[in-house]
């Protein structure tokens, strides 16, 4: 069979293996490199074996190149629709004229067959691809036709592995074929003694085995009991008939016992090799001594059976036989190449599809540690925060990257999830809370140098501001908030011309989780800034919030009132002059 199908596959295959492993594995270069090495190596194996194969189904064409002459001779619907036969076994020359080329004798086209002699079990799946491989209308309409002579065996279990043999090349050309071939089987028997006459001498007939029965291979399949006690035949026939009859059923037995006990034996792993059709063949010319049936016929009539007579008989194929042999329509080259294209395509799909569904659960997991990681750095840890953040920052680049510009193959497939991973980046990063600057002096110069103090801190009592817990204010504590307002504006009114930067910073007492208390101390002050920012026309660059939690307490935690103490938000005004310089109000 030509091998360019498969050759396809292979190099797609490969192809699409490489894709994989470059574009879409999340493996390091040294392994994608080794992959590369392995896919290459594998393909050009199977390409180099199937290029072997190819040399020797050459050399196995010798006798099918003058099947080609002898098809055109027949009429195109006869050429197209004659089945083909391999006959194999070791009566399987006899079919075939001695007297031609070796290319002639071993090809025979009857009314109902072509057949086609071959001499050893184990060229049949080679001559069965070579044929398909010239002729590819011949698929399905090949099938294989076992002719044994046990008379040239005199040992029975040599026999039977002769039979496995041809099973297991059976079974090959089956796996090749695609479908399971029919085989016919013919048993070619030496009751030349009981057929022979001098004068008036029995015909030579086929008698086939149907259903554990025996009939006359002729056009009405006629029961043996029939024939031999067909009453229009001269009596002297009748009696040699009826001294057939008994050793046929006796071959009958004995092919049912040994052959289809080897060929259909459920113990052996490979399938079982029932035959379509089952003949026997009371003629054969060619035996050995002592051999396996003279033993079955001593063991059953303690006689030797004679056996030598010659009767000259050319064997004419069983075309009754083969003649409603079973047609397969198994599926063509093309169509084999392009399931197997489908397939592969499929395969690799899959494989994509997982690749991509772990590349974004790893950039899922790189996102969210990112995020853990931030969280997870102290507020007053300034420098290391700020890295942290750079990370998100970088995140947030790269997704909206991919959101711009669409995401890479290897996280496509449908499966990218980005987008839904920027709103948890845009809030953590919404958190940060630069490093204050420190307090510091101004300095005017004038006709001579005024230091200015820094304005006192402006305290106020979370419980007045807040319930326990929450970072959300009071609805009775816009009181406290706006007598906090009038006094920072007097404080910014009272140094006129003065940059500053207007610190919030939330504390709370020692109780409960620390990182909880730095989280609600950052919320309260948030809530404080914004409630000032809406309130007045301050606007927030001027801002910087910062949460402490019990970091900086003003006095003992060790008491109620301690604690009541500590549970604050303080407004700071830090002078700076590169900050916010509010007009004066007055």
């Amino acid at each position: 069979m030509s091998d360019y199908p498969k050759r396809i596959q292979i190099i797609y295959a490969a192809i699409l293996s490489l894709l994989l492993l470059f574009v879409f594995l999340p493996i390091t270069v040294g392994w994608k490199i080794i992959g590369t090495v392995l896919v290459l190596v594998i393909a050009g194996g199977l390409l180099w074996r199937m290029q072997r194969y190819q040399r020797m189904l050459a050399l196995s064409t010798t006798n099918i190149d003058f099947l080609t002459q002898k098809l055109d001779l027949l009429p195109a619907r006869q050429r197209y629709r004659l089945p083909i036969l391999l006959v194999t076994g070791s009566a399987a020359k006899n079919f075939f004229p001695k007297d031609l080329s070796i290319a002639e004798s071993n090809i025979v086209i009857s009314s109902e067959a072509v057949w086609i002699y071959v001499e050893e079990y184990s060229h049949l799946p080679i001559v069965y691809d070579s044929l398909i491989a010239k002729w590819p209308d011949m698929i399905g309409r090949v099938g294989i036709f076992l002719a044994l002579t046990p008379e040239l065996e005199d040992k029975q279990g040599l026999f039977i592995a002769k039979l496995q043999a041809f099973r297991q090349s059976w079974a090959d050309t089956c796996r090749i074929a695609k479908y399971q071939l029919p085989v016919y089987l013919s048993t070619h028997i030496g009751l030349n003694n009981l057929i022979y006459d001098e004068q008036n001498p029995l015909p030579v007939s086929w008698f086939q085995l149907v259903d554990h029965k025996l009939f006359l291979l002729d056009r009405y399949l006629s029961p043996l009991n029939n024939w031999v006690n067909d009453i229009k035949t001269p009596s002297s026939e009748r009696e040699r008939r009826l001294r057939l009859r008994p050793l046929l059923n006796e071959t009958q037995s004995w092919i049912e016992q040994v052959v289809l006990s080897t060929l259909i034996d459920p113990k052996q792993p490979i399938a079982k090799c029932k035959p379509t059709g089952i003949a026997i063949y009371p003629i054969n010319q060619s035996i050995v001594n002592n051999n396996i049936m003279q033993k079955q016929w001593e063991s059953i009539t303690t006689l030797l059976l004679p056996n030598n007579h010659k009767i000259e008989d050319n064997v004419s194929p069983p075309d009754s036989l083969i003649k409603f042999m079973p047609i397969a329509y198994p599926f063509s080259p093309i169509a084999t190449m392009v399931c197997g294209l489908i397939t592969i395509t499929s395969i690799f799909i899959m494989g994509c599809l997982g690749a991509s569904f772990w590349n974004n659960i790893k950039l899922s997991d790189q996102i969210q540690n990112d995020i853990r990681h931030y969280h997870l750095i102290s507020m007053d840890s300034y420098e290391e925060k700020r890295q942290a953040l750079e990370l998100l920052k970088d995140d947030r680049t790269m997704l909206n990257q991919y959101l711009a510009q669409g995401e890479p193959i290897r996280l496509g497939m449908g499966l990218y999830h980005g987008q839904q991973l920027l709103e948890p980046l845009n809030v953590s990063m919404s958190d940060y809370v630069a490093k204050p600057p420190e307090p510091e002096k101004i300095i005017i110069k004038q006709e001579k140098v005024i230091m200015k103090e820094v304005p006192p801190v402006i305290r106020l009592d979370s419980l007045a501001l807040f319930e326990s817990g929450q970072s959300s204010l009071k609805s009775d504590s816009t009181k406290i908030l706006v007598n906090a307002l009038v006094e920072m504006k007097k404080q910014i009114n009272a140094n006129h011309g003065t940059g500053w930067l207007i610190l919030v910073a939330g504390h709370t007492d020692s109780t409960g989780d620390e990182n909880k208390n730095i989280q609600l101390s950052l919320e309260r002050a948030t809530a404080v800034r914004n409630w000032i920012i809406k309130a007045s026309d301050i606007p927030e660059t001027c801002f910087a919030i910062q949460g402490y939690g019990a970091k900086k307490p003003l006095v003992s935690n060790d008491t109620l009132e301690g604690r009541a103490q500590n549970r604050r938000v303080e407004i700071s005004l830090v002078p700076q002059m590169s900050n916010c310089i509010l007009a004066n109000e007055n």
